[in-house]
């Protein structure tokens, strides 16, 4: 997942801000429980004001995760 992830992240570096987050890692667990993930990989996508748009749960295409970003757009 990580070259899909890294590949948008490139594609709209200009437009959006990318977190990646290992969720074996402790610090991370207030995070992932304030979006309800229950594990990895887990992708959270964010409007321009911090509302949640999608969620999605395992793996993603990179079609899918490209169109949840450009629905938030302006």
């Amino acid at each position: 997942m990580m070259p899909i992830v890294n590949g948008l992240e490139n594609a709209f570096k200009s437009q959006i801000t990318v977190l990646q987050l290992n969720a074996a890692e402790a610090e991370n667990g207030q995070l992932m429980q304030e979006y309800g993930l229950r594990g990895h990989p887990s992708f959270v996508v964010l409007d321009g004001n911090g509302r949640v748009t999608q969620i999605f749960f395992g793996p993603q295409s990179e079609e899918i995760l490209r169109e949840a970003i450009i629905d938030t757009l302006p």
